[in-house]
């Protein structure tokens, strides 16, 4: 398991948790949760951790998406899109179980467009694309985990 996961796995064990314990630790059941950031630098949105309800929309997907097709490819319903985005910027309280998992991965790819340079930079990008040319599949993956370990590393200090 790799650090990031071991850290999510500490902090956010259940749901219950992940929703409790976003940015109001003395209240039970807060009105008001961690505001997500759209357009802004990853650095900025998550300078200490991942955001509660993003956090809570990966978990969703990440349990319901294996079992279901193209869940990348088939867009979610514009207006609950729409609505959920708003709620993340609001911080407001979202039932993710209200949305379709289609829903919730065209958001969180809109979050990620919305990156500004991308998730990996401009330089990460072009070293992406170059690795994807190589022949060596062992070679691919070993460049591949380079780059991801360097990005984890430069967004963990700071």
């Amino acid at each position: 398991m790799s650090s990031w996961a071991q850290r999510m796995h500490r902090r956010a064990a259940t749901f219950g948790s992940v929703v409790t314990s976003c940015g109001h630790p003395g209240t039970p059941y807060p009105h008001r949760l961690e505001k997500v950031k759209f357009g802004v630098p990853l650095e900025e949105v998550c300078k200490n951790d991942i955001p509660g309800p993003l956090l809570v929309l990966i978990l969703k997907l990440n349990k319901e998406a294996p079992c279901r097709k193209d869940v990348f490819r088939a867009p979610g319903n514009q207006g609950a899109m729409k609505k959920l985005i708003h709620f993340l910027q609001q911080g407001r309280l979202v039932n993710v179980d209200n949305y379709s998992v289609y829903t919730i991965a065209s958001v969180l790819k809109k979050f990620l467009r919305k990156i500004p340079g991308g998730v990996f930079g401009r330089d990460g990008e072009a070293e992406l694309f170059q690795i994807v040319d190589l022949d060596d599949e062992a070679q691919q993956q070993e460049k591949i985990h380079r780059v991801t370990i360097i990005l984890v590393i430069a967004h963990s200090y700071t």
